[in-house]
């Protein structure tokens, strides 16, 4: 997690070890997909050794390589609106000062917009909303306990339902936010690290399915 937003974060962590709950109740339907990402052609790619970036299909995940300085993302192809997305995430880099994650109602256009569920090296969370050139905290960053820290397996499961967005760990239900910017888009990955740094990120096993609010 970036280390200036340790104050805020630390805050934040109090509530969640009073054990927040959520807000909202949700309901899964249909499976829209399923990948194992044993076929690249389904989803966005770039490879830049001079920049130091890699995203896209690689040995059976889909593998996110940053050097330090910006957000960078990649989805897939098949638009959706009110969905639950499940992912396993695996740190491959050492440096745990670091953010990754599931994009949510991303841009089309390949823009970068979109919704960002964030995890970190060093155990923080966040949720995001990627506009224009701007990346806008919707809730900073905040320790949990639910995060396997540094290069570890952790199974994401995001909550993108109407204005309704809720990031669970490893079953566990960690934060959330409201906010109806986009409605539509694709789902992807994300991974950003400090200036001076690198990240490196794999997904696999990733699941879509239909979501819905319980009243």
């Amino acid at each position: 997690m970036f280390r200036f937003c340790i104050v805020l974060a630390l805050l934040a962590a109090a509530l969640v070890a009073c054990g927040a709950r959520p807000s909202m109740d949700y309901r899964t339907g249909d499976v829209l997909l399923e990948d194992d990402f044993s076929r690249a052609f389904a989803w966005t790619s770039y490879d830049s050794p001079e920049r130091g970036v890699f995203y896209g299909v690689d040995e059976g995940v889909y593998r996110i390589r940053a050097a330090g300085g910006s957000y960078i993302s990649g989805t897939n192809a098949q638009m959706h609106d009110d969905v639950v997305i499940e992912v396993y995430s695996s740190q491959l880099s050492d440096d745990d000062n670091n953010a990754y994650g599931v994009v949510c109602r991303g841009d089309p256009a390949g823009s970068g917009e979109g919704y960002y569920f964030l995890i970190s090296g060093d155990g923080y969370w966040s949720i995001r909303r990627a506009q224009g050139r701007r990346v806008t905290s919707l809730r900073d960053f905040a320790r949990a306990e639910a995060i396997h820290q540094g290069r570890s397996l952790n199974l994401l499961r995001v909550v993108c339902i109407g204005d309704y967005l809720a990031l669970y760990v490893n079953d566990e239900f960690v934060g959330e936010a409201r906010d109806r910017t986009f409605s539509t888009g694709f789902a992807g990955f994300v991974a950003v690290a400090p200036e001076g740094s690198f990240v490196e990120v794999a997904f696999d096993n990733l699941r879509i399915l239909e979501g819905r609010l319980v009243e």
